[in-house]
């Protein structure tokens, strides 16, 4: 009944011909022996409102799983951080790892109806390096592109990059309409807002506040979607989020409150999913500020840190502590090199030596963390500013909306302390879009020669021993330089409704992270 209620609604707000969800459209076709797709609405959730869909321009969470069905890359990362084919079919490298040849799906369309050429993805790469899209340092190794015909890329690399594959597979690399885009302004394109991709829905409305809609690409050159449309909420409260998946008024929903991460697991109504991936919280300090280039202070900050008491109050059982510089799922993680344990004492002293000097009321200076809402965060930045508190740092915490953040801190750098968490991987050499000079996500200002020619030679040699080896020295000189102090290996527990299958977590070898192509309903409500 409060799915028949649900669909309804949604009816009458949209005015669009929905039918309510039944188990009795499900299965193969009598008489075509073909997966019968379905009428129903899936309503999943969004934490945020994106500020554009623009899915390579500039990071945007909230537009993420959104744009992971409406647009496609030449390759895909399933929810295990494993590499899936997308648009390329298949691919091969020459025999010194200087040049890689995609092979693209034939009869691919816009879902405007103009085909999709090789040149669309040679265009968006071009344009992304060219403008310095938000991931344009992963494409550093690339020297030109060429198309050969209609349905074949090849990359010509400066230098053998081991890592590319991988690269190309996540954020910021999804291919872009050349026929809407060349000759316009990236920033103001009227298409940010009204996305035309070749995913497997097309966009139908944005609701600033309320919702995103998107329905069945019934033209789409692979595996149809089952539901025929897809209604996220924006429902930024994390509680009201939970609340709305519990009652039946969302049907998916994976950013579970780290203190409800439990309450699932004993529940016969879910098959719930956990995972430990390669996105990492750490405190970033702004580096080019007078008071923390020194190296001094960045340690103390470390070493003042209670990484435990953290993960006990905000982690809910899922993850981990950060104690290795670089993720431990990448399988390159030394620990020779670790995160150093509490101890007030040593962190005073660090400060001593840097010639800071105590006040009257114990402090040796005063700070602002900005950070954005997001998660534990808030009660993470709580427990920080306590720790600092007994070191005898004064910690003013300011809260941001993430977009304010984006702009303020990593834009503008106008900031002394921060917060940030972010994917690592799925290669050991994702670490250098946190720490490597100019890259995407060093919005703290460091830069150390040595650090870099290491991570060059990182996406060059293929010998794993070797490849552990130059790691092991980006690790060394994390340990020395402290340039992200690093807390959290983030995790979550997914719970999935039995009334669902096909979800990311249930398809990993056909699936996307937040791809919905495969999602549909087992039985009714």
């Amino acid at each position: 009944m409060k799915r028949l209620i649900k669909v309804l609604l949604v009816t009458l707000a949209l005015l669009l011909p929905l039918t309510a969800c039944s188990g009795g459209n499900q299965g193969k076709d009598n008489n075509s022996g073909e997966p019968t797709l379905s009428d129903d609405t899936l309503m999943a959730v969004l934490s945020g409102d994106p500020t554009s869909f623009h899915p390579d321009f500039k990071s945007d969470d909230n537009a993420w799983p959104v744009n992971q069905n409406l647009f496609n890359r030449l390759v895909k990362l399933n929810a295990y951080d494993q590499v899936l084919p997308d648009l390329a079919e298949t691919w091969e490298w020459n025999e010194d790892s200087t040049q890689v040849t995609f092979h693209l799906h034939e009869g691919v369309k816009w879902h405007d109806g103009e085909p999709f050429t090789s040149e669309d993805v040679k265009w968006t790469y071009d344009t992304l390096i060219a403008e310095k899209w938000n991931k344009s340092d992963s494409f550093a190794s690339v020297d030109s592109i060429e198309c050969p015909d209609e349905n074949t890329v090849v990359m010509n690399l400066k230098y053998p990059d081991v890592s590319l594959i991988a690269k190309l597979s996540w954020y910021g690399t999804f291919i872009m309409p050349k026929h809407l885009y060349e000759g316009t302004d990236t920033a103001t394109n009227e298409y940010n807002m009204k996305p035309v991709g070749t995913g497997p829905f097309k966009f139908v409305e944005f609701q600033k506040g309320v919702q995103v809609v998107m329905e069945r690409n019934e033209d789409y050159w692979g595996d149809k979607a089952k539901v025929a449309r897809v209604i996220y909420s924006i429902l930024p409260d994390p509680t009201t989020a939970l609340q709305a998946f519990i009652n039946g008024e969302v049907d998916y929903y994976t950013a579970i409150p780290t203190q409800n991460a439990n309450d699932f697991d004993n529940d016969p109504n879910y098959e719930v999913y956990p995972v430990i991936g390669m996105n990492r919280s750490y405190i970033a300090v702004n580096i080019e500020s007078e008071r923390f280039k020194d190296v001094r202070v960045r340690q103390a900050i470390a070493y003042g840190i209670d990484r435990q008491m953290i993960w006990d109050r905000c982690a809910g059982g899922t993850g981990a502590i950060a104690n290795t510089f670089i993720a431990p799922n990448t399988g390159f993680a030394d620990e020779n090199y670790q995160m150093p344990q509490r101890d007030v004492a040593k962190a005073q002293q660090l400060l001593e030596d840097a010639g800071f000097t105590k006040d009257a009321n114990g402090i040796y200076f005063s700070t602002e963390m900005k950070f954005f809402d997001s998660g534990y965060f808030k009660d993470a930045a709580t427990i920080i500013q306590n720790n600092l508190k007994e070191v005898g740092i004064d910690l003013k915490l300011t809260m941001m909306e993430y977009a304010a953040w984006g702009d303020t801190v990593k834009l503008n750098h106008d900031f002394e302390m921060s917060m940030s968490a972010g994917y690592q991987g799925p290669d050991v050499s994702g670490v250098s879009g946190r720490v490597g000079t100019g890259t995407s996500m060093n919005f703290m200002g460091y830069s150390n020669p040595e650090m870099d020619a290491l991570l060059e030679k990182g996406v060059q040699v293929s010998d794993e021993t070797e490849r552990k080896a130059v790691y092991s020295e980006v690790q060394r000189i994390m340990s020395e330089d402290m340039p992200i102090i690093l807390f959290m290996d983030n995790g979550s527990k997914i719970p999935v409704k039995k009334i669902l299958k096909g979800t990311p977590y249930q398809e990993p070898t056909r699936a996307s992270s937040s791809e919905l192509t495969y999602v549909e309903f087992v039985s009714g409500e």
